[in-house]
């Protein structure tokens, strides 16, 4: 069985799809796309946690 607890790096094609996303996603949507972002950019959760007040 495969352990998906830590998923694979994202690609810069990935990467680019997500910053896309940011400009025409719904508010919810783009906020998941920020915090998929900061985790891919080496963010702990409690970092992330923090600035997601002001993320909205």
């Amino acid at each position: 069985m495969r352990d998906n607890t830590f998923p694979s790096p994202i690609t810069d094609d990935e990467r680019n799809t997500l910053f896309n996303l940011i400009d025409e996603a719904d508010r919810e949507s783009n906020y998941r796309v920020k915090i998929i972002l900061l985790k891919d950019e080496d963010y702990t959760v409690s970092e992330i946690r923090m600035m997601a007040t002001n993320l909205i």
